[in-house]
């Protein structure tokens, strides 16, 4: 009997151990471990741009997608088409889309802090991209480039063309505070000659939501007003800049009058070769772009993230990642634009 209980002891221990090497068994040659559900712990970034109508704005989309993508990440995009309240409502769709972050680039600056204080309830940090969020004290970043210096770039340009003269000051959408920056800064150094009587300025005016038709109206109304009589255009970008033109091209005087820009856009790249636009600025949407993606993954994570500026928006000092701009005149068009494979030789056909 008793060897007959020892047996039945072992057989029971064999059987424990057996058990416990299947459930630690590797899997076999060929066929994954086991892991968690697909998507499960990826990391959800919710984007929302103000529009697709300007070249830009789809270059920085563009990019976006595609940073995403290489780096696993789900970006969840929405577009407002230039419509505060679209813009609210799709937020706050995406808000209830399980997002880790919010990348927001405001059609309003201002009406925009609501959407920031209602993703920072959810616990939902929010990055400001390319366009400050004004108004509001939970806004992590903000990302664009100098926009204060991209005025300058404006303004300095166009008075070493036209120190003296009339001119016509067109701003960009009141709504966008980066229109407020750029005419700061190109106002450095137009303003001290107004005072002192060597600029005449016919037409001041900001431009609605930028929409080129809106510039087009400002500047058809300020030649008719002044017989034609105008020395030199600030335009706030490249699409207002071709407004401008179309104004001028009809009273024969395209390329008589130095006109300014920015973005970049391949239409304005053209003209600049052609001696229409005077010139733009580069910004490299695409630095932006990978740079935002990056900062948002870096949110998510929790870790610190480096900075390398900070804005007032109001109400705090934002914490700012701000990339330079470079100007662009038909001299160094190829080597900025076309080397850097921002564009290409086609492009200017």
């Amino acid at each position: 009997m008793k060897g007959s209980k020892i047996l039945v002891f072992m057989l029971a221990v064999l059987l424990v151990v057996t058990m416990f090497a299947g459930c630690s068994k590797p899997a076999p040659t060929g066929e994954p471990a086991a892991a968690e559900p697909s998507g499960e712990n990826q990391i959800k970034i919710g984007l929302s741009l103000p529009t697709q109508r300007e070249e830009r704005w789809v270059r920085d989309k563009e990019k976006m997608e595609e940073v995403a993508a290489q780096m696993g990440v789900e970006l969840i995009v929405k577009v407002a088409d230039a419509n505060t309240q679209e813009q609210i409502t799709q937020v706050e769709s995406l808000l209830t889309q399980g997002i880790d972050v919010l990348i927001l680039a405001p059609h309003d600056a201002s009406a925009s802090a609501t959407l920031v204080d209602k993703a920072k309830q959810e616990g939902i940090p929010v990055i400001a991209y390319d366009r400050l969020i004004t108004n509001t004290d939970k806004l992590d970043v903000y990302m664009s480039f100098d926009n204060v210096k991209v005025g300058e770039l404006q303004g300095k340009y166009i008075t070493e063309q036209v120190p003296e003269g009339k001119y016509i000051i067109m701003s960009g959408a009141p709504t966008d505070n980066n229109a407020k920056l750029f005419k700061e800064g190109a106002m450095k150094y137009i303003q001290p000659l107004i005072d002192s009587g060597k600029i005449q300025v016919i037409t001041e005016q900001a431009v609605e939501n930028w929409v080129p038709e809106n510039a087009l109206k400002i500047v058809e109304a300020a030649l008719a007003a002044n017989n034609n009589e105008v020395d030199a255009i600030l335009a706030p970008n490249d699409g207002t800049a071709g407004a401008a033109i179309q104004a001028l091209a009809a009273q024969g005087l395209a390329g008589k009058v130095p006109i300014t820009g920015q973005d970049a856009e391949k239409a304005a790249a053209k003209r600049v070769m052609e001696g229409t636009q005077s010139m733009t600025i580069y910004k490299d949407t695409r630095a932006l772009g990978k740079k935002a993606i990056e900062v948002a993954v870096a949110l998510a994570k929790g870790e610190k993230l480096e900075t390398n500026g900070a804005l007032d928006n109001g109400k705090i000092q934002v914490p700012s990642v701000l990339i330079e701009s470079t100007i662009v005149t038909k001299d160094t068009l190829k080597e900025v634009l076309i080397d850097s494979g921002y564009i290409t030789e086609d492009d200017l056909k």
